[in-house]
């Protein structure tokens, strides 16, 4: 006699939004895949570069980035593929999710920066642009990822995730939009600085 689990009650959920939801958790899968395909094969350089280079605050902010990826990586990958959290456990997802995700884009923001300010042969005028533009980026990245909070919707069907966060998810997709124009104001100042020189 077969034990079987009954099949999810799915009357109440449209077809496409539940096919959706299947292919989040199949590119969850995808994008892990391809994360530690490129670990692997980066894995020798990674080594010689954390070996024989001196250890500076770029080294620091790398290693943070780098690395903080695996538990950001991992963690998302296990709430996207768990089912029946509980409402504690998914808080605890996203609040690492945000912590986690925000530093990884904050390292990648400053190693950006330092490279810019080495390319500009660390003129004062380049620095001085960079500032501004970190700070009038980063403050408001920082206040709209703090300070927007929201609640978390519970998905009652078999097979797809238990929990989502749409909300946040939508913050952190406007912070990287910020982040990306800030970027390109940057750049766009340090040109007309050098035009002017």
């Amino acid at each position: 006699m077969s034990t079987n689990p009954p099949p999810p009650n799915t009357g109440n959920i449209p077809a496409v939004t539940m096919s959706a939801l299947f292919n989040v958790n199949y590119g969850t899968v995808s994008i892990l895949v391809l994360w530690v395909y490129e670990y692997a094969i980066t894995f020798n350089d990674e080594i010689n570069f954390l070996r024989d280079s001196r250890w500076s605050i770029v080294k620091i902010i790398y290693v943070v980035c780098r690395y903080l990826m695996f538990p950001f990586v991992i963690t998302n990958t296990f709430h996207g593929l768990q089912q029946g959290l509980t409402l504690e456990e998914c808080e605890s997802y996203f609040q690492f999710s945000l912590f986690a995700g925000t530093t990884i884009i904050i390292c990648a923001e400053l190693m950006f920066l330092v490279r810019t300010y080495a390319l500009w042969h660390r003129s004062k005028a380049a620095l001085v642009i960079i500032i501004i533009n970190f700070t009038a980026v980063v403050v408001p990245m920082i206040v709209i990822l703090t300070l927007f909070d929201s609640d978390t919707m519970m998905i009652p069907v078999s097979g797809i995730t238990s929990c989502d966060n749409v909300f946040r998810s939508r913050v952190v997709v406007w912070a990287y939009v910020l982040l990306v124009i800030g970027e390109t104001g940057m750049c766009n100042e340090l040109s007309l600085a050098t035009a002017s020189d």
